[in-house]
Parts: structure tokens; C-alpha cells; sequence
């Protein structure tokens, strides 16, 4: 039985996207696409990744357990029950039938899954530390293998659902691209480490109360997505009698297409590379180039390198329009291997001026991965066109499980070097109630103390934070994870992206796709509806109801002010075809340019 095909619940009204029409809308795109990611992902980005390792490792300590194993098996062996969930996950998505699309209805139940899994990860209770690890490692599989799993795999199928128009499909992989990185970009990579990491030092109280209320961004995000999204694709497979497909054949057929697999390998390596730089960020920024949690440092580094991909967007659009997805990605994986090669060599000289000169070449060169979705879109249409039928449920697992896998990856590799191997040695920052305290425990050690300004300020619970200098395989294993490695897997993606051309054949391949449809419906003996044909017609019924609305309130109006109805018709009806002569004169200038 399909899931949700008879649920009250997403077969109301009540729960119907707030967008009617065949063609993408501006609230789609500003709201759905644009505005909603920013809540989501300020939330993700803050919740995860660098910022979740440095709680584990400075905040709560638990580096040293198992002689740092802990940590470095805690990512890559969650992945295993994250594979599991992303498998069921896939399967729930081919067999969801609803008024509300098969992807909309789980973005909605996601929103609070997310939102209590995050505060779950930074509200560890005071416990002993075999307690705390196991607390650790059942939240992060609560919030990574279960609740974002399944908010990421549905909102990735958003854009190839979303649209046939390529153009449209491509402009919302942007919108998309730009607000789940520029806003949350600059507030979580600047202002975060500007204002609240000086703040909350390694204070673990400071931690819990931020993070829950980070936290909380992702349940409003969720809803505006639900109600600003629409599944155009989702109403023409329903319209032609989509089967659903075996998951053993969606794996044999998406392995089995070349352009399927250029994508995941491109995504996979730059996944990669990118996890690892996320990782070791925060480190490099307090050991390398800065003091720890000095507040510059660090937010130097992020506004300089997330400066590009938040206003170089507006200059990406029309370089993919006049020379194809393939061949800006192409270049752009080709200078961000070389800005990340600079940054490797100004590394060794401290020379933060340089590093960052370096920083935003490398940011500059990765703008082309605003394109991911619409690859992604257009690696699927091309299975739905070779085999006549569509994949969407394996290849959101494979995304959601590569997504997920090569964080977990990144922050192994990571991990591994600085907690164990030859690189192994980090000393976490101290804290105490007052500075004497600390510099004691720091004389009594043999250790160096690492001051920043902030360290001689305490937090508001009285908490002061005190960074340790480290040993230079420390310091070199910093360099490697946050420069060399990227490189390496920009140069990798940018030989897949070159040899992927399916770009260039998708116009003709959406064409292809639609017309299939229509025999397959007339083969039926049925009329065939497109989904523009059918939005058009839902449209016509919503203006004819308006309408009907708008006499009955202009009676009664008209019946309590004691105005003639014919009268103030006709000058409704004059302000209307005045409006409409405007919107058509501009339209005709805009055709003529």
C-alpha cells in the first residue's frame, strides 16, 4: 500500500502548497528555495561539523577516550546504521502517494525530528564519561542516521522535482545553492566565532544554551519549505501511472549509467575534501594562524572564504548560461585546486594576509558546486529517458549517504591524525574559575600557554578559557587536513566534471520525456494533461471562485454604503485593464530589447 495515499492529514486542503502555478513563482524561489535553507542550514552548519568536533574534543573532553579511537571510529561506524536508515528512507519515498507530493510530507515531519535531535547533541548531562560517550554516540545517530537523513534526502529530490524547465530547474538549484550558504555562511562562519565562541569559551553550560537555541531555527525552516515548494514532476508520474520501481533495479540502472556515476564521483571527492577542510578549520584558525577562540582569526578566514560564494553567485548565472554547467565546473574545480595549493605553501610562513588572498581564489573556483542539484536533475532525467522510468528513490539515498557518509569520513580522518598517529598529541584548551588556576595546571605540565586577549576574559557563567601551544606535527597534520587533501580533490572532481557533458543533451531529453508521457496516456484511451496544462486549469478554477468572491463583497459593500453596484464595477473594471495596458507595454519593451 502507498504511504500517505490515505492519510487525512496530507490529503487536506489545509496542508496544500501555498504555490498554484505550472511555472516556477518568485515566492517559490525566495521562499522555498532562497529564504527557508537559510534557517535550515544556519542550524545544520552550526550543529555540525567543526563545530560539533570542537565541543567533543575541547568542550566535553572525550578526545582520550580509548586512546582517541572514540572519536575517530564514532563517525565512520555510525555510518553503517546511517547506510541502513538511508536505504528504508529511499524505500518510503518510492512508495509515498499524496495530494502533497512523495517528498513534501516527510520535509514537514523532519522539522521537529531535527530540531530536538540537535539540542540532544549539546545537551550532554553530567555524567561519568563512559556515560557521556554513550550519550554522545545515540545522539549523533539520533540527529545524523535518523532525523537529517530524512530531512536531507527528500530536500534534495526538491529541485529535479520540482521542474521539467531546465532553465527554471538550474536558476532554483541556485536559489537553493545561495541560501543554504550565503546567509547561513556569514552568520555562522563570521558572527558565530566573532561573538560566540570568545563567549562561550570551552564552557560546556554556554555551549548547551546556544546550540538548543540554534537549534530551534531548523522547525520554522522546515514549515515555509513544506508551504512554498512545489512537485511538478511528482503530478506528471502520478498523471501517466508511475510503477513503483524494485530497489534492486534502481541500483542495477543507476549504476549501470555513465551520467549517474560522473555526478557521484564528482559529489563524492569535493564531499570529501570539504569535510576534511570543515574539520580542521576551527584548529588551524586557533594553532596555525591564530590564538585560540581569539575572535578574529577565525572569522577572517570564513568571511574571506565564504565572500565569493555569497555575492559571486549573481556572476556564475550568466557564465553557465553562455558556456554550459560541464565547462564552468570544469574550470572552477581547476582554480580552487590552486588556491588551495597557495594556501598550503603560505601556510608554513603564518603569513595570514596571504593565506587569505589565498582563501579567496579557492572560494571563488568552488561557485560552480552552486550547480549540484541541477546536475544531480540531470543525471536522473537521463535514466527516466533511457529507461522509462525514474530512480528518485536511490539516488536520494545515495546523496543523503554520500552527504552524510563523507562528513563522517572527513571528521575520521581528521581525527585520526589528531588524536592518534604520528601526528597525535593535541592538548585541549584548560579551563578554570580563575586564570591562577589555569596557569598553574599549565606550569605543573610542562605545557605553553597559547593567550589570546579573550583568554583573560571570563564567560557569564565565570568560566575562563586558556588555548595550549602545540607541537609542530600537530600543527603540520592542521595544514595538511585544511589545504592539501582539498586540493587534491578539487583536481579529482574537475576531471570527473570535464568528461560529464549531459548537460548539453537535456533540453532535447525533457522534450523526449513529455512526449512519451502524452502517447503513453493516448495508448490508454486517456486525454492527456500536462502538469502546466493541469496547474492552468486549477488556476482558471481558483480566478473563477475569486472572482465570484470579489462581486459577492463588492454587493454587499455597495448595499451598505449605498453606492450602485454597475458603477463601482465599471471603475474596477476601467483600474483593471489600465494595469493590465501597463504590464503589457512593459513586456513588449522587454521583448523588443
Amino acid at each position: 500500500m502507498a504511504i500517505f495515499e490515505k492519510s487525512k492529514l496530507f490529503n487536506s486542503p489545509l496542508l496544500d502548497s501555498r504555490i498554484k502555478s505550472a511555472n516556477v513563482q518568485k515566492s517559490e524561489q525566495w521562499l522555498g528555495f532562497f529564504a527557508s535553507p537559510m534557517l535550515l542550514y544556519m542550524a545544520f552548519f552550526a550543529m555540525s561539523g567543526t563545530y560539533l568536533n570542537q565541543f567533543y574534543v575541547d568542550v566535553l573532553k572525550i578526545g582520550g577516550i580509548g586512546g582517541g579511537l572514540f572519536l575517530v571510529l564514532l563517525p565512520i561506524l555510525s555510518k553503517a546504521f546511517d547506510a541502513v536508515t538511508n536505504l528504508l528512507m529511499g524505500m518510503l519515498i518510492d512508495r509515498t502517494r499524496s495530494r502533497q507530493g512523495k517528498v513534501r510530507p516527510w520535509i514537514l515531519i523532519a522539522g521537529p525530528c531535527v530540531t530536538l535531535a540537535g539540542i540532544m547533541l549539546y545537551v550532554v548531562p553530567k555524567m561519568s564519561v563512559i556515560g557521556q560517550a554513550i550519550w554522545v554516540a545515540v545522539s549523533y545517530n539520533l540527529y545524523f542516521a535518523f532525523a537529517f537523513t530524512m530531512y536531507n534526502m527528500t530536500q534534495s529530490l526538491l529541485v529535479p522535482l520540482s521542474t521539467r524547465n531546465t532553465k527554471q530547474r538550474d536558476g532554483l538549484a541556485m536559489m537553493l545553492s545561495m541560501g543554504q550558504s550565503m546567509l547561513p555562511g556569514a552568520l555562522v562562519y563570521m558572527v558565530f566565532p566573532l561573538i560566540f565562541l570568545p563567549m562561550m569559551g570551552a564552557d560546556q553550560a554556554a555551549w548547551a544554551k546556544v546550540m538548543s537555541i540554534i537549534s530551534c531555527l531548523f522547525l520554522p525552516g522546515a514549515i515555509i519549505q513544506y508551504y512554498f515548494t512545489k512537485e511538478r514532476v511528482s503530478e506528471d508520474a502520478s498523471a501517466g501511472h508511475e510503477k513503483a520501481v524494485p530497489l534492486l533495479t534502481q541500483i542495477k540502472t543507476c549504476f549501470s549509467d555513465k551520467y549517474w556515476l560522473f555526478y557521484f564521483a564528482i559529489f563524492f571527492f569535493y564531499q570529501l575534501g570539504q569535510n576534511v577542510y570543515s574539520a580542521g578549520l576551527n584548529f588551524y584558525a586557533n594553532y596555525v594562524m591564530g590564538t585560540y577562540n581569539d575572535g578574529t582569526t577565525l572569522t577572517l578566514l570564513n568571511a574571506i572564504g565564504q565572500f565569493p560564494l555569497g555575492f559571486g553567485v549573481f556572476l556564475l548565472w550568466p557564465i553557465a548560461k553562455k558556456f554550459g554547467k560541464r565547462w564552468t565546473f570544469f574550470v572552477g574545480m581547476l582554480i580552487a585546486f590552486v588556491g588551495s595549493m597557495a594556501m598550503f605553501f603560505f601556510s608554513g610562513s603564518g603569513n595570514l594576509p596571504l593565506v587569505l588572498a589565498a582563501s579567496f581564489i579557492k572560494a571563488f573556483g568552488m561557485l560552480p558546486t552552486y550547480l549540484f542539484a541541477g546536475m544531480m536533475a540531470d543525471a536522473m532525467d537521463h535514466i527516466e529517458w533511457e529507461k522509462g522510468y525514474r530512480c528518485d528513490g536511490f539516488t536520494a539515498t545515495m546523496s543523503s549517504v554520500m552527504l552524510t557518509l563523507m562528513a563522517g569520513v572527513g571528521t575520521t580522518i581528521f581525527n585520526a591524525g589528531l588524536c592518534t598517529g604520528k601526528a597525535g598529541g593535541y592538548v585541549e584548551p584548560l579551563t578554570g574559575t580563575s586564570l591562577s588556576e589555569i596557569f598553574t595546571k599549565i606550569s605543573n605540565n610542562g605545557l605553553t600557554a597559547q593567550l589570546a586577549q579573550e583568554s583573560y576574559k571570563a564567560n557569564a557563567d565565570g568560566v575562563f578559557t586558556v588555548g595550549v601551544l602545540q607541537s609542530p606535527q600537530v600543527m603540520s597534520w592542521l595544514v595538511i587536513c585544511v589545504a592539501l587533501i582539498p586540493a587534491i580533490t578539487y583536481i579529482i572532481s574537475a576531471v570527473f566534471g570535464y568528461v560529464n557533458d549531459i548537460g548539453e543533451k537535456i533540453p532535447q531529453i525533457s522534450k523526449d520525456i513529455q512526449e512519451r508521457h502524452r502517447k503513453e496516456a493516448e495508448a490508454r484511451g486517456e486525454v492527456y494533461v500536462s502538469p502546466e496544462e493541469k496547474a492552468a486549469m486549477e488556476q482558471a478554477e481558483q480566478e473563477l471562485i475569486s472572482e465570484k468572491k470579489r462581486i459577492e463583497e463588492l454587493k454587499t459593500k455597495c448595499v451598505k454604503k449605498g453606492l450602485r453596484f454597475e458603477d463601482e464595477e465599471a471603475k474596477y473594471q476601467a483600474k483593471l485593464a489600465k494595469a493590465k495596458a501597463k504590464a503589457e507595454g512593459k513586456a513588449a519593451k522587454k521583448n523588443k530589447k
